[in-house]
């Protein structure tokens, strides 16, 4: 929230609130976020919820009046727990009200005021790193390039004030503050303008020779305070021991490996940081380079941390063994960068006043070198170590050492580990080595449909000129363009376009980042793109995911999803329609609207894509997946086990968008469920076991389902009341009350709306799939194709098909899912409140096992608040 990614916020409030619902405190955080949004009464429920968990709370109350009220997101933040604290805190009382007031002010973008320095400064232009968690550049003043940090988000950077923005660009640009020079030292070159949310002013400045820099800090005023620090203040830095020194330089051998090799530090203004070199070795083959020094320096740890002895460290990088470590290539920043991040993280506690421990990050902002998109530094525990308890030095006073890893990242990388935590990221890092290499897989991108080296042909507007012209459509020709502009101008918001593009379009593009919004990109794409989408217009991420969602018509796709929201948009009457002529996105208003709808898509799409992760074993089809997909002699779409099942989705959707037009209808079956082939087989090929190798006989198999499809249809309205009898006649049997006992109230439900029988609980991975386009036209059809009732209270496939065409007539229900014992049905809409109760005794007759082997509450009437809220319906048999 305070990192101003609002609805952000929201998904992971509701995702938390899902995962822990009896953790209080994320229903502050829901109700909160959800009055933002303007659902004040989901926004009431959540503060409902908390006061159940804690009753009488003070925040809950408090904020329960002013979602009533109408109040802000800031106002709503702006509170203290201790009710006491929190009023002196409206009083504008208390040291630390300041404080409150610049941290709310970075949740939110004062968009007049982000416009307003986006005008003075062009930060595009630079290099601008957003957000990350500053916003910094390179800004030039007077031809020389100077860093210019403002120590806050967009939201806290645009409520700086334009004038005071102007007089700070008016100084800048001026050049006064270029060079100083120091009584008694020699001048300074400015390289640094740090800016804080109080208007402080700190500027860096590099004087002649290695680390040799000083810092002065003005007022908002400009005016300077008292403050200076300077390198050259003390010439002493701060060093081991000699015990100290020989006891690092023991375990360094004992740890990483015996060294004769050290890179001495030749200017050593605060530590002294040699840095070992440790060769390769049989059982290493790679260089460990392990500082020794930066332990000399005792750490700014927290005091909560205090008895956990964090306030010396030193770290250690392995590099491949033919990395260039002579003289001479040292000069050269391909292969320097490693020893360079050693030393900038070895002083990063003295400069800022810090500590540095595991899972601590680091971020450049920029590439370590030109060779390479790394750009950032994770700190872990040592990789590979030749004795257990390398992670610990004992100094012979007691203090301990802590010696940690250093593992370069890539900014998604980074980016990742911020959002989750550094377990998370190691955990998705499994298989990369912590040896650096300098192109890498990416952890985040890797085991994804596409390469991450992507450049092809994405889409050309020739395309659908084509279209326009040959068929005659009443459009625009600049129509042809929209879906291309939505793409361009996310992947611009998002930072994804490449350095190449950025300068050689500048000119043109320049107009249109002051305001995204209002911006159209059609022209541009028309008359300097030549109408074409490839690759290489795209930085390293922005092509790879390219090439995962726009290069290929796989899973998902970009122009699918256009589709998709054409027939949201339109309607199916209207998208099939003659008019549209296959052609319906080239219709859709071209307007913010259409933008933002795709955007959401386009952003789940790239959560996705960073975060999927796939079983390995089951990237290819297992024996038995391709035994089910010869069975059923369809078109077939395989799908590995995967931690997200938004590929699966957008292909199922796609399909069911299809199916209309192509006369099939869309099933996602469990692909390596050995009794779903056994119950397949023992119906449609009682004589052939198909246990061994998985063989049956295709000719038998397409006469049961021509004989199925071909046999008269049972009235599924009386199949379902035969079953409701044999229930009715069983709880009499049980001495059970139907009316009480069995149907109860229509209350406790809730909404289902996603599949849930392809999940596997343990691994949290979907099983591996099998989508099928079972050549159907009518869906209750398909369970000729796939027989997989006749077992204990599972129908046969006559009453399967029978109920099924009820269910389609009277509900819209479709088969969909489909193991060996579970089956779902998706609805265009839920049913409605009056036909509920019906629907859920019919859904009892069918399957028993929903109420009887369900949880002790479950009733009837549980089942029908369930089914007038969901989409989905669930079926499972014992």
């Amino acid at each position: 929230m305070y990192c101003g990614r609002l609805e952000e916020a929201l998904e992971y409030a509701e995702r938390g609130a899902q995962e822990e619902p009896d953790y209080p405190w994320i229903w502050l955080q829901v109700g909160k976020l959800r009055a933002h949004f303007g659902d004040q009464a989901g926004a009431l429920d959540a503060v409902k919820q908390g006061l159940k968990l804690e009753p009488g709370d003070y925040e809950f109350l408090t904020l329960q009046e002013e979602i009533k009220a109408g109040a802000t997101l800031e106002q709503m933040e702006y509170h203290w727990i201790n009710p006491d604290a929190d009023q002196m805190l409206q009083q504008g009382l208390g040291k630390d009200v300041d404080d409150k007031q610049r941290a709310l002010a970075c949740i939110r973008v004062d968009e007049a005021g982000l416009a307003e320095f986006y005008e003075l400064f062009c930060p595009e232009r630079y290099c601008y790193e957003k957000n990350a968690p500053c916003c910094e550049f390179r800004y030039p003043v007077k031809e020389h390039l100077v860093e210019l940090s403002f120590r806050m988000n967009e939201a806290g950077l645009s409520k700086m004030g334009t004038d005071w923005l102007r007089q700070l660009k008016e100084r800048l640009d001026s050049g006064e503050w270029l060079t100083h020079t120091p009584e008694g030292e020699p001048e300074g070159i400015l390289t640094g303008v740090f800016v804080d949310q109080t208007r402080h002013i700190g500027l860096v400045y590099q004087q002649p020779g290695d680390d040799q820099y000083f810092q002065l800090f003005l007022n908002p005023d400009g005016t300077k305070a008292d403050a200076i620090w300077s390198s050259t203040e003390s010439n002493k830095p701060e060093v081991y021991t000699e015990e100290e020194m020989s006891a690092i330089e023991q375990h360094i051998k004992n740890t990483f490996g015996e060294f004769e090799n050290v890179f001495h530090e030749l200017v050593s203004p605060d530590i002294h940081v040699d840095i070992c070199v440790v060769p390769p070795s049989e059982e290493r083959d790679y260089y460990t380079l392990v500082t020794m020094g930066m332990g000399a320096h005792r750490m700014n740890v927290p005091e909560e941390l205090a008895e956990y002895k964090l306030e010396r460290a030193e770290l250690a990088i392995a590099l491949p063994p033919d990395w260039k470590l002579d003289e001479e290539s040292l000069k050269d920043e391909r292969w320097y960068w490693p020893i360079g991040l050693l030393k900038v993280l070895a002083r990063l506690p003295i400069s800022g006043d810090t500590w540095l421990g595991f899972g601590h990050t680091m971020d450049k902002q920029s590439p370590f070198a030109e060779n390479t998109a790394l750009c950032g530094a994770l700190l872990a525990g040592p990789q590979d170590v030749v004795w257990n308890g390398g992670e610990v030095c004992t100094l012979p006073s007691g203090e301990e050492v802590n010696f940690y890893q250093v593992i370069p990242l890539y900014r998604n990388e980074l980016k990742y580990k911020l959002e989750h935590d550094a377990d998370a990221l190691l955990e998705k890092m499994a298989g990369v080595s912590f040896v650096v290499n300098p192109t890498r897989q990416n952890a985040i991108t890797r085991g994804t449909f596409a390469a991450e080296d992507f450049t092809g042909d994405m889409d050309d507007a020739a395309w659908h000129l084509e279209s326009i012209q040959e068929k005659g459509l009443p459009v625009d020709e600049i129509n042809a363009y929209n879906h291309m502009a939505i793409y361009l101008r996310w992947c611009m918001e998002h930072d994804l376009m490449s350095v190449e593009f950025m300068e050689r379009y500048w000119e043109q593009v320049q107009p249109f980042m002051a305001d995204l919004s209002r911006a159209d990109l059609r022209g541009f794409i028309r008359d300097q793109l030549n109408g074409q989408f490839f690759g290489a217009l795209f930085n390293k991420e922005g092509a790879a995911f390219a090439g995962y969602y726009y290069g290929e018509a796989d899973s998902p796709y970009f122009p699918s999803d256009i589709d998709n929201y054409a027939l949201e948009y339109f309607g199916p009457e209207q998208y099939y329609s003659e008019k549209f002529q296959e052609e319906a996105y080239l219709f859709i208003p071209f307007d913010e609207d259409y933008y933002q709808a795709m955007a959401k898509v386009i952003e789940k799409r790239f959560v996705n894509w960073q975060g999927q992760d796939f079983d390995e074993a089951t990237l290819e089809p297992s024996d038995l997946a391709k035994a089910m997909m010869k069975y059923l002699n369809c078109e077939c779409i395989y799908f590995p086990a995967m931690t997200d099942d938004d590929p699966i989705m957008s292909v199922y959707n796609y399909a069911k968008r299809e199916s209309i037009k192509e006369g099939f209808v869309p099933v996602l079956i469990k692909a390596d469920d050995e009794i779903l082939w056994e119950c397949l087989i023992m119906n449609s090929d009682p004589d052939s076991d198909g246990e061994d190798d998985y063989t049956f006989d295709p000719d038998k198999v397409a006469k049961y389902r021509k004989k199925m499809l071909a046999a008269p249809l049972k009235d599924g309205k009386t199949v379902l009341q035969e079953m409701i009898g044999q229930r009715k006649e069983e709880a009499e049997d049980d001495n059970m009350d139907w009316d009480e006992d069995i149907l109860g109230e229509m209350v406790g439900g809730y909404d289902n709306r996603r599949f849930s029988s392809y999940w596997n609980s343990d691994s949290k991975m979907t099983y591996p799939l099998i989508l099928a386009k079972i050549p159907v036209k009518n869906p209750w059809k398909v369970f000729a194709y796939l027989p997989f009732g006749d077992w204990n209270e599972c129908p046969d496939t006559q009453s399967l098909m029978a109920v099924a065409k009820y269910w389609f007539e009277q509900y819209g229900a479709v088969p969909a899912v489909m193991t060996h014992d579970e089956l779902e049905f998706l609805l265009p809409t839920p049913v409605s409140q009056e036909k509920a109760m019906d629907a859920a005794v019919e859904q009892y007759g069918f399957c028993p096992d929903v109420i009887d082997q369900g949880p002790e509450e479950a009733t009837v009437g549980a089942l029908a608040d369930v089914l007038r809220q969901s989409t989905v319906w669930y079926f499972w048999w014992d």
